[in-house]
């Protein structure tokens, strides 16, 4: 297997949505390269990642220049990703992410489980892009934000593949030139379109695809009937732990150790069209001023639905305040 690592400067995305929902919290921008789309007949052959200290980026490259070099290649790129809280891709919830997970599996191999971001879930289910363009792959959203000048590859996922076979015949370094281009750009390119966010819904998509809170991954949020429920995982030392209704806590809050899992259940009202909670007293006064300059949020109380509208943003954040500022006891 090859490392290869590449140093650069790069214009920093400063964004007041994403710094509300991951503050600074350590990334990376993440891509691999296989030999196929079936994780049960395929291999990867190459990972990008790209990581941000500053204004300087770095690229770093892990490439399968040898047939039996999948797993030593998986491992690194998993220590890799172990560093960061999160990962963006782009399809890589569909993709990327159970690729990998299904070929570490094969080689024994275990794949954390890690917040991902995925760009193009937010741009496909959360914004009028897919109705403008023609197609939402990354290429054709580069050219939508006028970033195609930042490419330099002009290959695509399935022509790297030819490319790589190939390359395993003959091992000539134009060929693996050109297959790391290809995903060097990629994943520099994924990073210079994040700013597309701004034209997408991205309180809803939070809703949906879940965020990071504290020490918890939220992945699920559904109002059922009046009722906010709240589905999860514990991302550092899991209990078990089980917090009935009470006058002081008035919501059902499960934590299992053993699957890391966590299930919060906040009991709501409804009034002329609107649902709402008492986010008072569950915060409580100091916690409740982080979110009460939000218009859904009235004299304590936190509307979460009204005339059929889900009030994302101000869920989210409630969401946000609780996990970061509940105190459990120690395993």
């Amino acid at each position: 297997m090859k490392k290869i690592t590449d140093t650069l400067s790069i214009q920093v995305f400063d964004s007041r949505l994403m710094k509300q929902y991951f503050g600074e919290r350590p990334f990376a921008v993440f891509d691999i390269e296989t030999t196929g789309l079936s994780p049960v007949y395929c291999k990867v052959i190459l990972s990008g990642i790209l990581l941000i200290d500053g204004t300087t980026a770095q690229v770093i490259q892990y490439f399968a220049d040898q047939p039996d070099d999948e797993k030593i290649l998986l491992e690194a790129t998993l220590q890799t990703l172990s560093q960061v809280d999160y990962i963006i891709t782009y399809n890589g919830r569909h993709f990327d992410i159970p690729f990998v997970e299904k070929r570490a599996k094969k080689h024994g191999l275990v794949f954390h489980p890690t917040y991902n971001l995925d760009l193009y879930q937010v741009v496909s289910s959360h914004s009028p892009l897919r109705q403008v363009l023609p197609s939402l792959k990354q290429k054709s959203l580069e050219q939508f934000c006028g970033l195609s000048d930042g490419r330099d590859d002009e290959i695509s996922g399935g022509e790297s593949v030819a490319l790589y076979e190939r390359y395993m015949a003959v091992h000539t370094f134009d060929l693996e030139r050109r297959i790391l281009l290809h995903n060097h750009d990629d994943v520099i390119q994924l990073y210079r379109l994040l700013p597309i966010i701004a034209k997408t819904d991205f309180h809803r998509a939070m809703y949906k695809q879940g965020f990071l809170a504290g020490d918890y991954w939220i992945q699920k949020t559904v109002l059922h009937g009046h009722d906010l429920h709240v589905t999860g995982l514990q991302l550092t030392s899991p209990i078990d732990f089980i917090s009935f209704p009470t006058d002081a806590k008035p919501y059902t809050l499960i934590m299992n150790r053993a699957s890391r899992s966590f299930e919060l259940q906040i009991p709501g009202q409804s009034e002329v069209g609107a649902l709402y909670l008492d986010a008072l007293a569950i915060l409580g006064e100091e916690t409740i001023r982080e979110i009460e300059k939000y218009p859904s949020v009235v004299n304590g109380y936190l509307i979460t639905q009204d005339h059929g509208l889900i009030n994302y943003m101000e869920i989210n954040c409630f969401l946000k305040a609780f996990f970061e500022t509940i105190c459990l006891p120690k395993r």
